[in-house]
């Protein structure tokens, strides 16, 4: 397969491997918008889980312990420490990371996609559009100054399709081969699921240079550096027996959690618009650019543009890959290296479009409106997260200033990396267990810290404004957070068919019982309880006959009418704990009476339960 020899997107092999001219009006332009946005950009506080990880990971590095998560990101830790001993912050240093990242970043893809295209004028323009594309979309303008391991990792990628760039074309090899090998190794050592699209992308631009010496170079280069990131992580697992075991429980968890949960009520075009439409934006911004991408892709198909070949490779796996397996909560990240055969191709499209139109020099006008109009739908989300903490942070800065040394932490799940980082001293629990640990102890302060409203009476909650960006371009988590107060007497402890709050922890409208189920109270002096139990709608029967009994001795007998709630006032012994049970005349299976999925037994709700009186 050659490339055409002549025509308008093709110049002579002198001015191909001239490279990028110093003084080129277009990149420099293009580095320094990149580098204000930025700067302008730059993140008061911590904010996605993965980040206190990042942050945990350069203070110790253990990834068994998620410090950072599977699969280690080892060499995004090393660059981390060594910024972190200049600046002093983990957090400072994984940001400054980032933005100098960027910044190089930029600089490289446009010059791997000047080299893609032909070089010359022609391919100047196509690389700044593409470059500025990627770095302008709304994915990156979200995610580009965070402290993750995302931007030095495309970052390094870039630089990778720089050299493979240079490498095919160019007739000295030995440097370009070895700076392929080198940033190719870079980007799996900050990010290793890159591996599975960089290793086939290294092995199509080394067999597009068709020589030994240059695939010698190459994975010389590629090996020592890999040797350089690869120890260490291999030794922070315990040794060669933990890795694969290692690898074996983090690809376990992303079968389980990434491919099924995440997927498990969405349809193949709602996961498809995730990967492919989100991470351009809404559909003024998406729809533009994918269809000036499909056109690309026709025109440089059409012109053979065989140098881009390693890039396809990259997109065509990143993209089948993150498509079948990834999170598709978490697809605006996880799109993100193959968003780059995307601004390629749309670079080539709008480029086209120039020409066609007989103003070539307007395709830069189409790039600069589509980072306007991206700049502009990413704005409430970036102004909240430049302005103001993150709503984790603020909570946590609350509690700090105004509860009890002594105050426990119930969690939410997905609270616990913030928890763990922000409240170190503080006795933290995910909160079904918090509830049984701390139920009678009635002199501890217990909140709820929890990702969302509360409906917990006394709920302080913390907030970043609603925006359809956010809803786009995040996992819509820590957005809104909330810290609840568990008083005393609303906590008991669970021995039996209570199953958990729903819909939520922070919303606790009711827990479902069993046909056999009972909770110990701590009445502590008080002389009674209120109780209120439901039969909602979706019960196959009329009505549902409940005995309640107090420390084995049967309290009352409630009927309680399909649709309908009953509450009835409990008398206590003077007991420091009692028993109180509830047998249900009947129950059912959702998943068999075709009411629901739900395989669990039910019989009643649990819609309140307070000792009061004392």
């Amino acid at each position: 397969m050659t490339r055409l020899s002549s025509g308008p997107m093709n110049e002579p092999s002198s001015s191909r491997r001239a490279g990028w001219r110093p003084r080129s009006p277009a990149m420099l332009l293009g580095l320094a918008a990149v580098a204000a946005v930025r700067l302008l950009t730059l993140p008061r506080s911590l904010w996605e889980w993965d980040e206190v990880l990042f942050v945990r990971g350069i203070a110790h590095f253990d990834p068994l312990h998620h410090s950072p998560h599977p699969p280690g990101y080892p060499l995004l830790i090393g660059l981390g420490k060594a910024m972190a001993w200049i600046t002093g912050d983990a957090f400072t240093a994984l940001v400054a990371l980032s933005v100098i990242s960027s910044c190089i970043g930029f600089v490289a893809l446009a010059t791997a996609f000047r080299s893609f295209a032909g070089g010359g004028e022609t391919g100047e323009r196509i690389g700044v559009i593409g470059a500025l594309l990627f770095h302008f979309s709304p994915a990156m303008l979200v995610y580009g100054p965070l402290a993750l391991s995302d931007p030095p990792a495309l970052m390094f990628l870039s630089l990778a399709l720089a050299a493979a760039g240079r490498l095919i074309e160019a007739r000295e090899r030995t440097l370009p081969a070895a700076a392929l090998g080198v940033f190719a190794s870079a980007a799996i050592g900050c990010r290793p699921q890159l591996a599975l699209a960089v290793l086939p992308m290294l092995a199509v631009a080394l067999a597009l240079a068709g020589r030994r010496k240059a695939w010698g170079v190459a994975l010389g280069a590629f090996t020592a550096v890999s040797l350089a990131w690869f120890v260490p992580l291999v030794l922070a697992v315990g040794g060669p027996s933990g890795f694969l075991p290692f690898l074996s429980r983090q690809a376990g968890a992303v079968a389980k959690y990434d491919t099924n949960a995440s997927r498990a009520a969405m349809s193949w075009a709602s996961v498809a618009k995730r990967f492919l439409a989100h991470p351009w934006g809404d559909r003024l911004l998406s729809m533009p650019v994918l269809a000036l991408a499909g056109a690309g892709a026709a025109v440089a198909a059409a012109r053979r543009f065989r140098t881009a070949l390693p890039l396809a490779v990259l997109t065509g796996i990143e993209l089948t890959f993150a498509l079948s397996v990834m999170n598709a909560q978490d697809a605006v990240r996880y799109a993100l290296p193959g968003m780059l055969g995307i601004a390629f191709a749309a670079g080539v499209g709008i480029e086209a479009l120039g020409r066609r139109l007989r103003v070539p020099a307007g395709a830069f006008v189409i790039a600069a409106l589509f980072a306007a109009g991206a700049v502009r739908y990413a704005e409430p989300f970036l102004a909240a997260r430049t302005r103001t903490p993150s709503p984790p942070v603020q909570a946590a800065r609350w509690a700090q200033k105004n509860l009890s040394p002594h105050t426990a932490f119930l969690l939410e799940p997905v609270m616990a990396a913030h928890a763990d980082y922000f409240l170190p001293r503080s006795e933290r629990v995910l909160f079904d267990e918090g509830l049984e640990r701390f139920a009678g102890k009635r002199g501890k302060p217990v909140y709820l810290l929890g990702n969302g409203e509360s409906g917990w009476p006394g709920a302080q909650t913390f907030r970043w404004p609603e925006s359809d960006a956010y809803g786009k371009l995040s996992r819509g988590l820590y957005r809104v957070v909330s810290l609840s107060p568990i008083p005393p007497e609303l906590r008991y402890r669970v021995e039996r068919g209570v199953y958990a709050y729903e819909p939520t922890a922070r919303e606790a409208q009711w827990r479902w019982l069993g046909p056999d189920a009972a909770v110990v109270l701590f009445p502590q002096g008080a002389p009674g309880a209120a109780l209120t139990l439901a039969l909602p709608e979706a019960s196959p029967w009329p009505s549902n006959r409940v005995t309640v009994g107090v420390g084995g001795v049967p309290a009352a007998d409630l009927e309680i009418p399909r649709g309908e709630r009953r509450s009835v006032e409990l008398p206590l012994p003077a007991s420091n704990e009692v028993e109180v049970s509830f047998k249900s005349g009947a129950s059912f299976v959702p998943a068999e009476t075709r009411t629901g999925p739900d395989t669990r037994r039910l019989a009643v709700q649990l819609v309140h339960l307070e000792v009061h009186g004392s």
